[in-house]
């Protein structure tokens, strides 16, 4: 929820300022020649497993990159039929299926290995994080540089990006952190400048897969590759370095506070955020601009004015008249989550997210 926010954020004011991620990344890549360069770390090692499941045939990609109609109805799939028989023999090799089908198999066993793979990291760092070895853990993580407190934040932005840089996937390494907060080992603000560095190393990949591309289109790969840099730069630079600036903390602290209480609304949040709300902004965007102004600009002011009120609720109520004070002039279903939850723990899924908080109580957890 951290890196949604500011990602989110980030987005609507970088690209509202012109076009200085290009003309910046231009400048850049200005004097760059021609040159061949490819380095590969984590890949050297799943590699070998995947090619042993599918394989992709390059050129078919780079036909549908370069729109050429010959690749149209081409499959992405390599055929091995002239091919070594030993390179090119993989577990979706030639069965008959179609792209969609074999993307679909590979979809599902990906996220459930992936989801079996979190929970099982969880158990365990739940059994050894514990007693000594977790006190001793939290206290180091999360101290700051003696004598240089505000230092620390940068240094974590830099271990964050040379772990990101070294496993070449911040999926990987956020998703190793993320357990570590909710168990409490790891501070949600030790976090937040630990997963800005990942946002930065991750942007190695297309650095290093422009290294590695023609040398004719090396300029434009790699500027490309910078505007991804440049973004996530800009980012730091407007949440992180201004102390105010970094609302996603305490808007990943609502969201975690809330989510604890309804566990349903994780899954909620996720498909509107990701799925619904940018369907939404897309249908808009397809009736032209006053549409989406027209829509879109009422929804915007009430959502800033719902958070200019909430803040004054909570830090200046005073300033606002007695109705305002509070949400309860409005009905139920408007401010509170209360009668959706009642729904929502009838169904069977949710009513063990029910069980589950129920019996947390018994399982000591360690304090953030």
């Amino acid at each position: 929820m951290v890196i949604s926010r500011f990602d989110q954020r980030t987005k609507r004011i970088i690209l509202d300022i012109l076009d200085y991620l290009e003309k910046v990344s231009e400048i850049m890549t200005r004097d760059i020649g021609g040159r061949d360069a490819e380095v590969e770390l984590l890949s050297v090692i799943t590699d070998p497993f995947v090619d042993r499941i599918v394989q992709i045939d390059s050129k078919v990609l780079t036909g549908w990159a370069e729109n050429k109609p010959e690749y149209d109805n081409a499959s992405l799939l390599k055929h091995c039929s002239g091919l070594d028989s030993d390179s090119c023999c993989y577990f979706f090799s030639d069965t008959g299926m179609s792209d969609a089908g074999v993307g679909g198999i590979l979809l599902v066993l990906a996220l459930g290995l992936m989801i079996y793979c979190l929970l099982t990291m969880v158990n365990k760092l739940n059994l050894i994080l514990q007693g000594p070895l977790a006190a001793a853990t939290k206290k180091y993580v999360n101290a700051e540089l003696p004598g240089v407190p505000w230092l620390t934040g940068y240094v974590a932005i830099a271990v964050g990006a040379g772990m990101t840089f070294l496993v070449q996937s911040s999926s990987v390494f956020t998703s190793t952190l993320t357990p570590l907060v909710g168990i409490g080992v790891i501070s949600l603000e030790r976090m937040y400048p630990l997963t800005l560095g990942s946002n930065i190393g991750t942007t190695s990949t297309a650095i290093l897969a422009a290294l590695a591309a023609d040398p004719k289109k090396l300029k434009e790969s790699l500027q490309a590759a910078f505007c991804h840099l440049l973004f996530n730069v800009t980012g730091i630079l407007l949440f992180y370095v201004v102390p105010f600036m970094r609302f996603p903390i305490p808007l990943a602290t609502i969201l975690g506070e809330t989510t604890a209480k309804y566990r349903w609304f994780a899954a909620l949040y996720i498909v509107v955020m990701f799925c619904l709300f940018p369907l939404f902004v897309f249908l808009l965007s397809l009736g032209g601009t006053w549409v989406l102004v027209g829509f879109g600009g009422p929804f915007l002011l009430a959502l800033i004015a719902a958070v200019v009120i909430n803040i004054l609720q909570r830090k200046r109520s005073n300033w606002l008249p007695p109705v305002l004070r509070n949400w309860n002039f409005l009905p139920e279903p408007l401010h509170s989550l209360e009668p959706y939850d009642t729904i929502m723990m009838k169904l069977p899924c949710c009513s063990l997210c029910r069980i589950a908080t129920e019996t947390s109580d018994e399982i000591e957890i360690l304090p953030l």
